[in-house]
């Protein structure tokens, strides 16, 4: 019973330590980005010849038009971004009145009361994960099991 429970300790320590650095990791990569570098956006790139190519960049509210080589980047434009398109988005409320009103049998002007037919109970956030107290027990169950006690 010692060694199992020495084994699960050193288990878990080995996850914590997983964990950290795989957190450490995602912080790090993200790093020291300031406001100002992450305004930059490649609009579109198109190769003129085997080592050069024209670069369309977004930048601080700019747009400009790069000549990129081998050993140099040239500005050839620059001038104010385009202001982005409008996305049209559909109405969504007016379909959803009509067929809830339809199925309640209510007009579709008037408020429409949203019943739950059956109550479902909410999932265990923790199913599943090493935090999850019937992960634990189910682990106990077959280290049980495997050691025939």
């Amino acid at each position: 019973m010692e060694t199992l429970l020495l084994v699960l300790r050193v288990g878990l320590s080995l996850a914590v330590v997983v964990v950290l650095l795989w957190l450490a990791q995602k912080r790090l990569s993200k790093g020291g980005r300031s406001a100002a570098e992450t305004d930059l956006s490649v609009v579109s790139r198109r190769s003129v010849g085997q080592k050069a190519s024209v670069v369309v960049v977004d930048a601080g509210g700019r747009r400009f038009l790069l000549g990129v080589t081998e050993q140099a980047v040239s500005v050839l434009h620059e001038g104010p971004a385009p202001e982005p398109a409008p996305v049209d988005v559909p109405d969504f409320e007016r379909p959803l009145r009509a067929a809830v009103s339809r199925r309640a049998g209510m007009d579709d002007a008037g408020p429409f009361p949203l019943r739950a037919r059956h109550h479902r109970p909410r999932p265990d956030p923790l199913a599943g994960s090493i935090l999850s107290p019937g992960t634990w027990q189910q682990a106990g169950a077959a280290v049980r099991k495997g050691l025939n006690l």
